[in-house]
């Protein structure tokens, strides 16, 4: 008998000790695999804002939390730049204007690039934009928008629960 099992008198069954396979790391946000496309601009500290506006790019957005997105474009940015993002989630209205800054880079290897972006606190937005800026061009993903997609992610979860409980039938 291993050391992991431990056997009743009449043999009938076997109670073996759980396994840690190994520690998940936690996160602060729940991240909904999501194919959405998203418009972004970049921001540049020197210039007017509009112009983030009006040169507006592509991309699509592969995964979505409270606390930023990944999305692949076909643009190699640079860490630390600053970008104006819109999407919109199926079923909802457009959100417009998300000020993000990029934290990761990575070569997807098709041609685009991998970019995680970590949306922007209104104090971050105001230190670095001005006061005057924050909501005529960009906006901070604040507390009302967090709480939209909170809930929009867990609507998603609980629904992928329920289809993948229902196949298992």
């Amino acid at each position: 008998m291993s050391k992991q099992e431990t056997h009743s008198k009449d043999e009938n069954f076997v109670i073996k000790q759980p396994l840690q396979l190994y520690k998940e790391r936690k996160r602060r946000f729940v991240r909904l695999e999501i194919a959405a496309p998203v418009t972004y601009g970049v921001l540049n500290i020197d210039r007017p804002l509009e112009e983030a506006l009006q040169n507006q790019r592509n991309g699509t957005m592969l995964n979505l939390s409270g606390g930023g997105v990944l999305m692949v474009v076909d643009q190699n940015l640079t860490e630390g730049t600053y970008l104006t993002m819109s999407f919109e989630l199926a079923g909802s209205d457009l959100i417009t204007g998300i000020a993000g800054k990029v934290k990761r880079i990575d070569d997807d290897g098709e041609g685009g690039y991998l970019v995680g972006v970590e949306f922007c606190s209104e104090t971050e937005l105001n230190s670095i934009f001005g006061n005057a800026n924050i909501g005529s061009v960009i906006s901070s993903f604040d507390a009302k928008v967090k709480r939209f997609l909170l809930k929009y992610i867990f609507a998603r979860k609980v629904q992928e629960r329920m289809e993948q409980s229902s196949d298992e039938e």
